[in-house]
C-alpha cells in the first residue's frame, strides 16, 4: 500500500529550504519554520524532532527530487555510455542549482562551530549519491558492461563525478562564471564520459 500525501509535511520541507537558504542553519529556529510553514510546533516536532533533523530532510529531499538516489538496475537496459551521461546530468543540474551551490556554500561557511553540519549534509546527501553511482559501477562490471579493472567501485563512482565536476565546480563555487546552460552541460557530460570510459579502455556506443 502506498503511503498517503503528507501536504503539511510538504509545507514544512518547503519552509526548511527557503529559511536555511536565507538565514542559515544557525540562524534559523524551529519556531521560523513553524510560522513560515503555518503549523503548529506540535505538527512540526511530531514529523521532525529537531532542527537537525529537518536539514538532513530538506537535504535528502533536495537529492531525491534531482534523481540521484537511484537503484542501479534503473539503467540495465541503457547503454553504458547513455547510462552515465543521464546520470552525469542529474548530478550536474543537481550540483549547480542555485540551492544545492547555496547549501554547500552554508554548510562550509558555518561547519566550524557547527562541526555536525558538515556530517549531516553529507550523509543525507553526497555520500547517498556516492553509494548510487557506486552501486552502478558495481553491477556494471558484475554484468560485464564494463571491464574488471581491480578498482573498488567506490573508487570509479568517486573519479566519475570528481571528471563531471572538473574545473567548472571551482569557478562556479567562486563566482568565477555563470551555470553552465543546459547544452553546454550536455557538452561537459558527454566529454567526461568519453574520457572516462576510454580511460577504463571501453568502447564508445556509436
Amino acid at each position: 500500500m502506498s503511503e498517503r500525501p503528507d501536504p503539511k509535511l510538504d509545507k514544512i520541507l518547503s519552509a526548511a529550504r527557503a529559511a536555511f537558504l536565507e538565514h542559515g542553519f544557525a540562524a534559523t529556529s524551529m519556531d521560523l519554520i513553524a510560522q513560515t510553514a503555518r503549523v503548529s510546533k506540535t505538527t512540526l516536532y511530531t514529523r521532525f524532532p529537531s532542527k537537525e533533523a529537518l536539514f538532513a530532510a530538506t537535504v535528502e529531499t533536495e537529492c531525491r527530487r534531482s534523481g540521484m538516489h537511484f537503484a542501479p538496475e534503473a539503467f540495465d537496459d541503457v547503454p553504458l555510455d547513455e547510462a552515465l551521461r543521464r546520470i552525469g546530468l542529474r548530478f550536474l543540474a543537481l550540483l549547480w542549482s542555485p540551492g544545492a551551490m547555496r547549501l554547500r556554500q552554508m554548510v562550509t561557511g558555518e561547519a566550524a562551530r557547527f562541526p555536525e553540519l558538515a556530517e549531516i549534509f553529507c550523509s543525507s546527501g553526497p555520500d547517498r549519491g556516492c553509494d548510487a553511482v557506486a552501486r552502478f559501477f558495481a553491477r556494471a562490471v558484475a554484468q560485464r558492461r564494463l571491464p574488471s579493472t581491480g578498482f573498488d567501485p567506490a573508487f570509479l563512482g568517486g573519479q566519475f563525478m570528481a571528471a563531471l565536476k572538473g574545473r567548472l565546480d571551482w569557478d562556479l563555487s567562486f563566482g568565477r562564471r555563470p551555470v553552465p546552460t543546459e547544452e553546454e552541460r550536455e557538452r561537459h557530460v558527454r566529454a567526461a564520459v568519453a574520457l572516462f570510459l576510454r580511460g577504463l579502455g571501453t568502447e564508445i556506443r556509436t
